[in-house]
C-alpha cells in the first residue's frame, strides 16, 4: 500500500533517464499529503497537496507544435513571395520617378479623389476610412519602400561620378556620420555597463531581499501619495482616484507587511538558483535577438501581404480595404510567435531550478547540463505544451487589439466595444497569470498543458492568497531594480557623452538622447535578466510545496531560512 509507505520512500531523480520528465523528481509513490499542507487546510483553502510525478519522456501537444511550424511557414512563404513581388513594383516605381499617371478612386460620399503623379503616401482621408489597420500597413508600407526606393536611386545615380559624389556629400551632412558613431559608441558602453550592474543586482538581492520588498513597498505609498496630492489641484474625480490609489496601496502593504520574511526567502533561493545557473542569461538576452528577427520577418510578410490582397501598387495607391480577417490572422501569428518564445524561456527556468533544486551537482555552473538539457527538452517534447497555452494567450490578445482598432474607428458602439476590450484585457490577463504557473509543471514533470492546468488549480486551493503574495512582492522588486539599473546606466551614458563631447542635435537633444540611450538599454537588459529570477520564484514555490527535504538536504542553509519563516507565520500548518 504506497499511503503506508509515505516514510520508506525512495526518491529518484535522474533527468536524464528516459522515464523522466523535464526536471522531475520520480518516487515510488502515489500522489500524497505534503508536509507544508496538512488536511487541516488553513486561511489559503486547506485540502490535500497533490503531488507531482514524472512523466515518461514523450512529445506532448504534438498537433500545437505541428500547427505552429505551419503558420511559421506560412509566414515565411508570404515574406519571401509577396515580399518580393512589393519590392519590384516599388522599385520600378521609384526608378521611373514616381509617374504612375493620375489615378482616381471613388470616396464614400461620392466625390472622386485624384492621386498626381507626385504622390506617393497614401490620402489621409483613406486612413481614416480604414482605421488602425489601414495605418498600420501605411507606416509599415512606408519603411519598406524607403529602401526600395533607396536602391533605386542609388542605382540610377552611379551612372553620374559627379553627382553621386555630391549625394554622397549631402548625405553626411545631413544625417551627420559622427552623430551615428556615437551613437553606436553609446550603445556598446551601456550594453557592457547594464551586463554588468544587472549582474551585481544578483547579489544585493540575494543579500538584501527583504529590505528592497519593504523599500518597494514604502516607494510604491509614497509615490500614490504624490500623485494623489497632485490630482489635488486637477479635479474632484482625479483627486478622488488618486486618494482611492493611495489608500488601496497602504492597505495592501498593511495585510501583506507579515509575509515579507517569506517573500524575501523565496526571492533569495530563486536568485540563487539563478545565479548558479548564469547560463540562462545567454538564452534569454538570445531570445531578444529572435524576437527582433521575427517582428522584422512578420513585418514584412504583414506588409507584402496586405499589399497584395489590396490591389495596391507601388505609389501605395489601394483598390481595397484591409480584410479584417486576414488581418486578425496577422495579428495572431506575431502574438504567438512572441509568447512561444518568452515561455520557452520560462520552461528552461523551471527544469533547470528543478534540477539545482534536486541534483545539485548537474545544475551548479554557469554551462551547467540541467541548463541546456531543460532548453533542449523545452523546444523538443514540451514543445508542443507550449505552442498550446500560448495559443490561448494570443487569441485573447489579438481579438483585444482587433476590437480596440474596432473602436478608434467607428462612430458608434463606442460603450460596448470599450467593455469587450476591458473584459478581454481582464481574461488575458487571467489566463497569463495562469500559464506562468502551468508552465512550472510543463517544465519540473513534462506534463501536458492541460494535465499542468490542473496541477496550477490544486495549487492554488491550497495555496492560493501565498503564492500569489509571494508572486506579487517578488516581482515589485525586480520591477525596481530594472528600473534602478536603467537609470545608472542612463547616468552613465549621459555623463560620457558630455565628457566626450558627443553631440545629437542641440545641446538639451544631446543630453536627452544619451541618457535615453542608456536609460533604455539598461531597462531592457535587466528586465530579461530578472524575468529569470520571476520565473525562479514560482518554480521555487512549487518546489518547496513538493520537496521540503530534498531542499534541506542539498541545500541547508536556503532551507532552515524558509523553514523558519514558515513556522513562524503559519506554525498550525507546517510540521516538516
Amino acid at each position: 500500500n504506497n499511503n503506508n509507505n509515505n516514510n520508506n520512500n525512495n526518491k529518484i531523480y535522474d533527468h536524464k533517464h528516459a522515464n523522466h520528465g523535464i526536471g522531475a523528481m520520480e518516487t515510488e509513490i502515489s500522489p500524497h499529503r505534503n508536509p507544508l499542507n496538512p488536511n487541516n487546510g488553513g486561511e489559503d483553502g486547506g485540502g490535500d497537496w497533490i503531488r507531482g510525478e514524472a512523466q515518461p519522456r514523450r512529445c506532448n501537444d504534438v498537433a500545437f507544435a505541428i500547427l505552429f511550424y505551419v503558420h511559421l511557414g506560412v509566414m515565411t512563404w508570404c515574406a519571401a513571395v509577396f515580399g518580393s513581388r512589393m519590392y519590384s513594383e516599388v522599385a520600378e516605381s521609384a526608378m521611373n520617378g514616381g509617374d504612375g499617371g493620375g489615378r482616381e478612386r471613388e470616396l464614400g460620399s461620392g466625390d472622386t479623389e485624384y492621386y498626381g503623379s507626385e504622390t506617393v503616401e497614401t490620402v489621409s482621408e483613406w486612413v481614416a476610412e480604414s482605421g488602425v489597420m489601414a495605418w498600420m500597413v501605411e507606416s509599415a508600407y512606408n519603411l519598406i519602400s524607403s529602401v526600395a526606393s533607396f536602391a533605386a536611386n542609388h542605382s540610377s545615380s552611379s551612372s553620374s561620378e559627379n553627382g553621386g559624389r555630391a549625394l554622397q556629400e549631402e548625405e553626411e551632412s545631413n544625417y551627420g556620420t559622427t552623430d551615428i558613431r556615437d551613437m553606436m559608441v553609446l550603445l556598446v558602453i551601456s550594453t557592457l555597463i547594464a551586463l554588468v550592474v544587472s549582474t551585481m543586482a544578483l547579489s544585493v538581492l540575494i543579500r538584501h531581499a527583504q529590505f528592497l520588498i519593504k523599500f518597494a513597498l514604502l516607494f510604491n505609498i509614497a509615490a500614490t501619495a504624490l500623485f494623489a496630492i497632485g490630482s489635488l489641484f486637477l479635479s474632484p474625480f482625479a483627486a478622488l482616484m488618486g486618494t482611492a490609489m493611495f489608500v488601496i496601496t497602504v492597505y495592501y502593504a498593511y495585510v501583506v507587511w507579515g509575509r515579507i520574511p517569506f517573500a524575501a526567502c523565496n526571492l533569495e533561493t530563486a536568485t540563487t538558483a539563478v545565479k548558479s545557473n548564469l547560463g540562462l542569461a545567454f538564452f534569454a538576452y538570445s531570445s531578444l535577438f529572435v524576437m527582433v528577427g521575427w517582428s522584422a520577418l512578420w513585418t514584412v510578410s504583414f506588409v507584402s501581404t496586405m499589399y497584395v490582397t489590396c490591389g495596391c501598387d507601388g505609389q501605395a495607391q489601394c483598390e481595397k480595404d484591409p480584410s479584417e480577417a486576414l488581418a486578425f490572422f496577422m495579428l495572431l501569428s506575431y502574438y504567438w510567435t512572441f509568447y512561444v518564445i518568452s515561455n520557452v524561456i520560462h520552461v528552461t527556468v523551471a527544469g533547470t531550478v528543478g534540477t539545482w533544486w534536486f541534483v545539485p551537482s548537474e545544475g551548479s555552473s554557469c554551462c551547467s547540463n540541467g541548463v541546456r538539457d531543460s532548453f533542449v527538452r523545452s523546444v523538443t517534447t514540451s514543445f508542443g505544451s507550449i505552442c498550446f497555452g500560448s495559443l490561448l494567450v494570443a487569441i485573447l490578445e489579438a481579438s483585444k487589439q482587433m476590437i480596440k482598432n474596432l473602436r478608434e474607428s467607428e462612430d458608434g458602439g463606442g460603450v460596448l466595444l470599450c467593455l469587450a476590450e476591458c473584459l478581454l484585457a481582464c481574461l488575458q490577463d487571467i489566463m497569463e497569470y495562469f500559464n506562468k504557473w502551468a508552465f512550472v509543471f510543463v517544465g519540473l514533470y513534462g506534463y501536458t498543458f492541460v494535465e499542468s492546468g490542473k496541477n496550477v488549480l490544486n495549487l492554488f486551493k491550497t495555496r492560493g492568497w501565498t503564492t500569489i503574495i509571494t508572486d506579487t512582492l517578488a516581482n515589485s522588486v525586480l520591477r525596481m531594480l530594472s528600473a534602478a539599473v536603467g537609470l545608472i546606466t542612463g547616468l552613465v551614458a549621459l555623463a560620457i557623452a558630455q565628457i566626450q563631447g558627443m553631440v545629437f542635435g542641440d545641446e538639451l537633444g544631446a543630453s536627452a538622447a544619451a541618457f535615453f540611450i542608456g536609460f533604455v538599454v539598461g531597462t531592457v537588459l535587466t528586465s530579461t535578466l530578472m524575468t529569470l529570477v520571476s520565473s525562479a520564484v514560482n518554480t521555487v514555490i512549487v518546489c518547496y510545496a513538493e520537496a521540503p527535504r530534498e531542499f534541506q538536504e542539498n541545500h541547508p542553509k536556503l532551507a532552515e531560512d524558509m523553514r523558519t519563516t514558515w513556522r513562524q507565520f503559519w506554525p498550525s500548518e507546517f510540521y516538516y
